[in-house]
């Protein structure tokens, strides 16, 4: 199921892929009866202070007002990669970074205090739609490449982008077949209509002699 948008869709299953990313974070407080959350530490209880992985899934249900743990935010999504988008963000391969890397940064602003991370993914996508846009116009009318800097979204953009190209092409080819076969009709008719004109004004004079 492809979608631009998960929310409100709980079946999807690319949101269920997404939210199965695991997060590293900080507790900040001793949580009772979740040691089993550290894999590392057969404790009863979550002590504070303690650096874990959990799905992203699993930190989008704690309530922010009573939070339990702080997460860090992955490397992916930081400042560092903000100068790389503003030099040229077309090269960066985005597929390797995070296969669903647009549909994960959107969750992690959730956890962040400013709107950063946000700007950056839009400022990402806004100059990374035009390079796909052209590989749409210039792609091959037989196959689809499979290019590797996409990630999730981008692919699906790539993909409808270039069948409706091909549509488009194959309407304007097809276009032009019927009016060259119009202008051909056309034509003919037109050829017939004069050799029936000549026809006449030849019989006409020999119909005058008779009479």
């Amino acid at each position: 199921m492809h979608c631009s948008s998960y929310y409100p869709n709980y079946y999807s299953i690319d949101d269920v892929m997404v939210t199965q990313e695991r997060i590293q974070c900080l507790t900040l407080r001793e949580v009772y009866q979740m040691g089993f959350l550290d894999s590392s530490q057969k404790l009863e209880h979550l002590e504070k202070n303690v650096q874990l992985e959990l799905p992203l899934w699993y930190l989008l249900l704690q309530d922010e007002r009573n939070a339990f743990v702080k997460i860090n935010i992955p490397d992916i999504f930081t400042a560092a990669y903000k100068e790389i988008y503003k030099a040229d963000a077309s090269y960066v391969e985005l597929g390797k970074l995070n296969k669903f890397y647009y549909e994960l940064g959107m969750y992690i602003t959730k956890f962040e205090a400013e709107d950063g991370l946000a700007e950056m993914l839009f400022d990402a996508a806004q100059k990374r739609v035009s390079a796909i846009k052209d590989m749409c116009n210039n792609v091959s009318s037989e196959n689809l490449i499979d290019n590797k800097n996409l990630e999730h979204l981008e692919c699906i953009l790539y993909e409808v982008g270039s069948r409706s190209h091909k549509m488009y092409s194959d309407w304007l080819q097809e276009k032009s077949v019927n009016i060259k076969s119009t202008e051909l009709v056309t034509n003919h008719r037109k050829r017939k209509r004069d050799i029936l004109d000549d026809d006449e004004s030849e019989s006409q004079p020999s119909q005058r002699l008779s009479t």
